[in-house]
């Protein structure tokens, strides 16, 4: 790991970062919940307020959350981009997330008025705001390499979801007729100008620095990122359906580019040790790939067992790309902040000479096999998941219950990591 290239000495405090990682296991639970309380019919359609409920449990609650939170983390670190008084924006920001996205939550599955008007007085602000900021950090830093770029243009798709977003909320709230179409705007800018666009410009430092990979060829850096923006913008703005329909196929061209391409590097790993990171990886892209097919298939009326193939694509990207990739970075993340906030004296030269320092090994954090067993969980739930929008019944339910132990065994692994941390911090462990 080469810990020259990063700016140790501008990372924020552990919990900056952490607070959000530890939050976003409890959404994976809400959404098993409401799975279960729907009866699995959410499946059938994704127009339904349950379904909807779900999709933005995992968008906000859990996705957001823990990019939020890498973000926290990486801009200093990575980008050398400081926000100004991180430490109190993260716990202000942590705590609005938190109950802009369970107001969210509840107004679909409830339908009340007053929850839609809180949820966009909570969430706009705080993710508008932390997007503007983000981009000026960035543009204040002078970093226009691949990551530093992308992740701005990330956060102007985070922007403009948002603002959508909002839009759809407000006409919830007060009743007003909402066009579909502009959901689907909604729910595109949401993964790929945000979602996608960021794992693309965070992958490009991560992969190669924790999972010893080869480099991202250069043409899958800011010319990817440019290229999805451009296709967005067009596909939102000119009402031109055969350019929109160029659009859908172009991206899932992109879609299945890249996630081969990752593929490819997860490949050529220099260390051939088992890695759980890594099948979390190969899962998620191996997500993207059917879900950027199912997407076009579906896009051009294909169905699969009469189903409504939108909800299987929304899984696919959803939970198969998105929440998987997320669970193999936090494995990675996580454990390299504990090891790195008490290992800083040493890392800053801040002992005297000849002093060796105590403190645990990045690896022996969170065991290995907790770490299986919740992969397996993931899988299963990932697959149960699928196999509910084609089979009406007990399936949901299976689905649920591998959903609700894999976010509980995540949420076991990342707070043994974290009591570890309380357990070794501010003591001086030194022999000489």
């Amino acid at each position: 790991m080469n810990l020259g290239a990063l700016s140790l000495e501008k990372a924020p405090r552990f919990w900056t970062p952490v607070r959000f990682f530890i939050t976003a296991p409890f959404f994976g639970v809400l959404a098993a919940l409401i799975v279960f309380m729907d009866g699995g019919q959410l499946f059938q359609s994704r127009w339904s307020m349950a379904s909807l409920a779900v999709v933005h449990a995992f968008t906000l609650g859990y996705i957001a959350m823990v990019m939020l939170g890498a973000l926290f983390q990486m801009l200093p670190v990575v980008m050398g981009a400081a926000l100004p008084q991180a430490g109190r924006a993260a716990a202000v920001a942590h705590l609005v997330m938190t109950a802009g996205a369970l107001c969210l939550v509840a107004a679909f599955l409830r339908q009340e008025p007053a929850l839609f008007v809180a949820a966009i007085a909570l969430l706009v602000p705080v993710l508008v705001l932390f997007g503007a900021a983000v981009v000026v950090a960035i543009f204040r830093a002078g970093k226009t390499l691949t990551t530093g770029r992308s992740v701005q243009l990330a956060a102007l798709g985070l922007v403009v979801t948002v603002v959508m977003g909002a839009w759809l909320a407000a006409g919830h709230a007060f009743a007003v007729p909402l066009d579909r179409s502009f959901t689907n705007d909604h729910a595109a800018w949401g993964f790929l100008g945000w979602i996608l666009m960021l794992v693309i410009g965070i992958s490009g430092q991560v992969i190669p620095m924790f999972l010893t990979t080869p480099q991202y060829p250069k043409y899958a850096g800011k010319g990817l990122v440019y290229l999805l923006v451009a296709l967005l913008g067009a596909g939102s703005l000119v009402p031109l359906r055969e350019l929109q329909q160029l659009v859908v196929v172009l991206v899932s061209m992109l879609m299945l580019a890249w996630a081969t391409l990752t593929l490819y590097l997860l490949g050529k790993r220099r260390r051939k040790r088992f890695d759980i990171t890594d099948r979390f990886w190969r899962t998620g892209m191996l997500c993207l790939v059917l879900g950027a097919g199912a997407n076009l298939y579906g896009y051009f009326g294909g169905t699969v067992a009469g189903t409504d193939i939108s909800v299987m694509t929304g899984i696919f990207l959803l939970y198969g790309f998105a929440v998987s990739v997320i669970n193999g970075m936090l494995y990675k993340i996580v454990p390299f902040l504990v090891w790195l906030n008490l290992r800083m004296p040493v890392v800053m030269g801040k002992l005297e000479p000849g002093t060796k320092y105590y403190t645990p090994n990045i690896h022996e954090v969170i065991d290995v096999q907790p770490m299986k067993i919740q992969f397996a969980f993931h899988v299963a739930g990932l697959l149960l998941l699928v196999a509910s929008t084609l089979v009406e019944g007990v399936v949901a339910y299976a689905a649920a219950t591998a959903v609700l132990v894999s976010s509980l065994l995540l949420l076991a692994n990342l707070s043994h990591a974290t009591r570890l941390y309380r357990k070794y911090a501010g003591q001086v462990i030194a022999v000489r």
